[in-house]
């Protein structure tokens, strides 16, 4: 086990989770300039678009593995050297590298996401909800700040991929960090991390449900907000503020999402109630002008909740990090791996209109909220 504090193993998980959202959300904003300089259809731009979320359903399946062959720790320490990896791959101005790299992009960041959660279970058993909301948190604000930066990085150095040069340094930062930290230490030995299979248990197909389509959602949202909100006159800076407006507003609504559902009586109250103010934010992009802003508020709010519902309900329905481990794996798998339909069925329904392409957003949102009905009704998911 590792010698360091809690206090500075806590900053490495978040370092680490820093990393995880940025590299993505930083396309959106980027997407005229991309389009034009590299010469991409909507399609084109869709398939790039939805090859991170993808991966993380194609190879979340591969963390458990990877997490019996090196240990949890080990384990990270890989898959943030593919992450960082990806990110110089991307920095090339060509279609083949833009696609290489977010897919690396996307394996480093698909095993990450069901690796994280655990370390984050085995420092505190019993601060566990408390921990996952701040690492929820950070991960909205990493999406946020990946948002709001990487049009103006692009105008500043007039390089298009100035923003994720800059990401793929800070990933090697991070890499080295834990190399230093926890390169000589494993972590959690490979028996308790024999995660079983659930596959069998109703309840983790609905916490799968519940995950995989709060990830369409924020994943299609990140991708297409600002191209949709460039169309109704708005500037490309302010469509980037309205995106990480949105992000940046699930950060405490992440942080206090247990206490809310506490407050509501229910999980089902809770839920219904983020989603209810979800479809008033979708509403509020579609009027333009100063109302894009507070519709990226009653919007975002619920996208940050509703990560930390799947993961709060991770924790609360497992007995044990193992199983944990084996919930997280099948819910990221396949719930990413639909959400990775998410952008390309947005950008099909294009030529029906963008009317076409947000009803179908607020389909999902519907959607989740019966899904979360759905989880709420199992106390326990075991083998």
């Amino acid at each position: 086990m590792t010698h360091l504090k809690p206090i500075a193993v806590l900053a490495l998980i978040l370092a680490a989770t820093l990393e995880m959202r940025g590299p993505i959300t930083a396309v959106g904003p980027l997407a005229g300039r991309l389009t034009s300089e590299l010469g991409l259809s909507a399609s084109e731009y869709g398939l790039a678009a939805a090859l991170p979320v993808a991966a993380f359903g194609l190879f979340s399946f591969a963390a458990p593995d990877a997490a019996r062959r090196f240990g949890l720790y080990g384990a990270v320490i890989v898959f943030l050297g593919v992450l960082a990896a990806g990110g110089f791959v991307r920095t090339a101005p060509s279609y083949p590298a833009l696609l290489l790299g977010t897919l690396l992009i996307g394996v480093g960041i698909a095993a990450l996401n069901v690796l994280m959660p655990v370390v984050v279970k085995t420092q505190n058993e019993a601060k566990t909800g408390a921990l996952l909301e701040i690492y929820t948190g950070v991960v909205g604000l990493s999406g946020s700040i990946g948002a709001l930066t990487s049009h103006p990085l692009a105008a500043l150095t007039d390089f298009t991929q100035s923003a994720f040069l800059a990401w793929a340094a800070f990933g090697a930062v991070v890499l080295a960090l834990w190399l230093a930290a926890f390169g000589r230490s494993s972590g959690p030995s490979a028996m308790l991390l024999r995660a079983p299979s659930l596959r069998r248990h109703p309840g983790a197909w609905a916490v799968t449900a519940v995950m995989g389509l709060q990830s369409l959602l924020i994943y299609t949202v990140a991708a297409w907000l600002p191209p949709y909100l460039q169309t109704q006159g708005v500037s490309a800076d302010a469509a980037g503020a309205a995106l990480a407006l949105y992000l940046v507003s699930g950060l405490p609504a992440s942080i206090l999402t247990d206490r809310f559902m506490k407050h509501c009586g229910s999980e089902w109250a809770s839920e219904a109630l983020m989603s209810l103010s979800y479809l008033a934010g979708l509403w509020f992009w579609t009027l333009g002008g100063p109302w894009i802003f507070l519709g990226s508020i009653l919007a975002g709010a619920p996208q940050g909740s509703m990560l930390s519902v799947a993961f709060i309900l991770m924790a609360r329905k497992t007995r044990s990090s193992a199983h944990m481990l084996g919930l997280s794996a099948l819910s990221q798998g396949v719930g990413y791996l639909g959400a990775g339909l998410g952008p390309l069925v947005f950008a099909a329904l294009l030529p029906a209109g963008w009317g076409a392409s947000l009803s179908f957003v607020g389909f999902i949102i519907v959607l989740w909220a019966l899904a979360g009905l759905a989880a709420s009704r199992f106390s326990e998911i075991h083998p």
